[in-house]
């Protein structure tokens, strides 16, 4: 399967919730998401460490619960779809080999974001640690606060000396922009600016910055310019 139908049917399969199972919580069923893991196991599988038809590929999240991972289109690509993972928690997770946890020098590590979890990995290799960042201007756009034609939008935190990082347009009045340059557990700091103006910043007159907690691998973090406009 190429890699764009592979893409489509990992998409469906969380809106079609393919899970392989669920976890338990008192939380409320708005505030739970479904994630799906994919791990990649054609290189194991090369190595002889991984024999297709003998072996079995689970997932461990925080140590101890287990599911089961399946490669439905035989491309050697594993899935599972777990459902109620709690929107905004950080969960530790590994792959395991029969009874054997895959080999790395520390556990994997994941958020719940809104949506679009999809998480995509390699067998005994950990993805690297970034940051995306989505901001939402339309309320601005619309507000007369912020003229896409002449004006940018720009994030300035903790880990860039609060220089300010430019974001680029996605789409519909959302920019967007990429961090490479953070590790796992760093307690980072930040606010939106427009044309790098402090004057013009998010939450003005000295009000809290943003903050978050880096964990392993791709964190994708969404906002609302100013926390205005969205639902």
């Amino acid at each position: 399967m190429g890699k764009f139908m592979r893409n489509i049917f990992l998409f469906m399969s969380v809106f079609m919730v393919y899970s392989c199972s669920e976890m338990n919580n008192d939380t409320p069923y708005d505030s739970t998401r479904d994630v799906t893991f994919t791990v990649d196991m054609q290189q194991v599988i090369l190595d002889n460490i991984f024999d297709i038809g003998v072996d079995s590929l689970k997932l461990i999240i925080d140590s101890n619960n287990t599911y089961d991972m399946v490669d439905n289109d035989n491309d050697n690509i594993y899935m599972c779809t777990v459902s109620n993972l709690i929107f905004g928690q950080n969960y530790s997770y590994n792959y395991s080999i029969n009874d054997s946890i895959e080999n790395l020098d520390s556990e994997r590590l994941f958020t719940v974001n809104n949506e679009d979890n999809i998480i995509e990995d390699f067998y005994n290799e950990l993805n690297p640690t970034l940051i995306k960042f989505f901001v939402n201007m339309s309320y601005q756009v619309s507000q007369g606060n912020f003229n896409p034609s002449i004006q940018y939008v720009d994030v300035a935190g903790t880990f860039n000396d609060w220089s300010g990082t430019q974001l680029e347009l996605l789409d519909d009045d959302i920019y967007t922009a990429v961090i490479s340059d953070i590790n796992p557990g760093d307690q980072i700091e930040f606010k939106f600016r427009i044309d790098g103006d402090w004057d013009n910043s998010e939450f003005p007159g000295g009000y809290s910055n943003r903050m978050y907690e880096v964990v392993q691998g791709e964190n994708i973090l969404e906002f609302w310019y100013n926390d205005e406009g969205g639902i």
